[in-house]
């Protein structure tokens, strides 16, 4: 457990005393329950993987296809509790935001389709955690709030899980944003079209995270988790051009113009690439997102300490004068009956102001005449 600690001792008035030759130190397989409950924070990153801009080539799978400049936020709060010493669960609430746009790739049959969206993303996820390696520390018997450090700081775990999530695609026309599900821009509710796609769906969240316990229980750490979803329509894209006139006549303009925005493109290389029965989105795969965040956590429970051991010197207790122990203690009797204290001593030389009552005027009577 580290280095030999020194004898302990401990002073007295006969001298020095000596407790133990080595501290006794708790070794008890249930120690990490002390630990076990964490609140956490966290903020970061969010990326997303689905139908619109993408690299200057046909999308690619997982995240080779990612592009950086439509990175987002994300901020999260929850709570850890260990199951086992090295096995956790947690349940976190996270609210994120993600976006697309074909403007942000140069591979014309997705620049000159012209398709755009943001979303909010509003997740509460239970995820299972497997710790690799924990923080080691000693612990004192019969001090619970005697914690050292013990060489390591460091953690890192695994983690996978299931959530629900909620999300609202809007689209950008000008400088306002509008809300796209309620336009059914895939002829969603036709006959023949697909149907309406739901605002909620299912999360598999799947990652790993490393962090660091600093002083009073607190963690700083980095999570990264990849959000697999059930549903492809997050950037309300999936399958194929629905006819645009159609559209107009039962939902208007403003859904024709989002259910194709290559007519407000100039020198489109094909516009048949966009008509009737071609894709519009990607519906081999589902949309994915994914989070990278800091996160801060804290366990309410006896403060670990990040100073190394050092035994304190002995130290000899010096004799007290009888004198002035007789004075500390009330013993003896003091003959002269003199002040000792200083606070009385400058209690009886304070200044008392003179008393100038000296009794009530007499009424001047008034001399009468006979």
């Amino acid at each position: 457990m580290g280095q030999k600690l020194k004898d302990p001792s401990i002073p007295s008035r006969k001298g020095t005393v000596r407790m133990y030759s080595n501290p006794k130190i708790k070794e008890s397989a249930i120690d990490w329950k002390s630990t076990r409950l964490e609140f956490i924070a966290g903020g970061g990153a969010t990326g997303f993987l689905g139908d619109l801009g993408g690299q200057n080539t046909p999308g690619k799978p997982f995240i080779f296809d990612y592009e950086p400049t439509s990175t987002r936020y994300s901020v999260s709060a929850g709570a850890r509790y260990f199951l086992r010493e090295f096995q956790a669960v947690r349940g976190y609430l996270t609210y994120a935001e993600v976006q697309g746009s074909d403007q942000l790739t140069e591979y014309p049959n997705r620049k000159y389709r012209n398709i755009n969206f943001k979303s909010p993303i509003v997740e509460l996820a239970g995820i299972y955690e497997l710790h690799l390696f924990k923080p080691s520390y000693i612990h004192f018997a019969g001090a619970n709030t005697t914690k050292l450090f013990d060489g390591n700081r460091f953690g890192s775990y695994l983690s996978a899980g299931a959530g629900l999530f909620y999300y609202n695609p809007k689209g950008k026309l000008g400088t306002q944003y509008y809300n796209l599900r309620p336009l059914r821009t895939e002829g969603q509710e036709f006959d023949d079209g697909p149907s309406k796609y739901r605002s909620i769906a299912v999360s598999i969240p799947v990652g790993g995270g490393v962090y660091m316990l600093l002083n009073h229980n607190i963690t700083l750490g980095l999570d990264f988790g990849m959000r697999f979803t059930t549903s492809d329509y997050i950037d309300d894209a999936s399958g194929y051009f629905y006819d645009n006139d159609a559209i107009r006549a039962r939902d208007g303009k403003l859904a024709a113009y989002f259910a194709n925005p290559s007519v407000a493109v100039q020198n489109v290389p094909d516009r048949n690439w966009y008509t009737e029965n071609q894709p519009r989105g990607g519906s081999t795969s589902n949309d994915t997102y994914m989070f990278f965040q800091f996160t801060l956590s804290k366990s309410f429970t006896p403060s670990v300490s990040n100073r190394d051991f050092k035994q304190s010197k002995k130290r000899k207790n010096k004799a007290i004068p009888k004198k002035r122990r007789r004075s500390l203690f009330g013993g003896g009797k003091d003959k002269n009956k003199t002040y000792n204290n200083n606070k009385i001593k400058k209690s009886k030389r304070r200044f008392r102001a003179p008393k100038l009552d000296f009794g009530k005027r007499r009424k001047k009577q008034k001399a009468t005449s006979f």
